[in-house]
């Protein structure tokens, strides 16, 4: 249970990371900061996917 807590924190953490980014992209449209934008949505995709693999593994257990 602890690794979904960690991941769950983990997710959050880059939920925040990718609020600041938005507000930031409202004036800088460059392409740099798209990518790096992209790529923590990736991050944050595969972190919940963990969580629900993790999840749904736990209830069977």
């Amino acid at each position: 249970m602890s690794l979904i807590k960690d991941l769950s924190k983990q997710k959050k953490h880059i939920d925040a990371k990718i609020r600041k980014l938005i507000k930031t992209r409202l004036n800088d449209r460059s392409s740099e900061s798209w990518a790096s934008l992209r790529e923590l949505k990736k991050k944050k995709l595969a972190v919940k996917d963990k969580i629900n693999f993790l999840s749904k593994n736990h209830q069977f257990s």
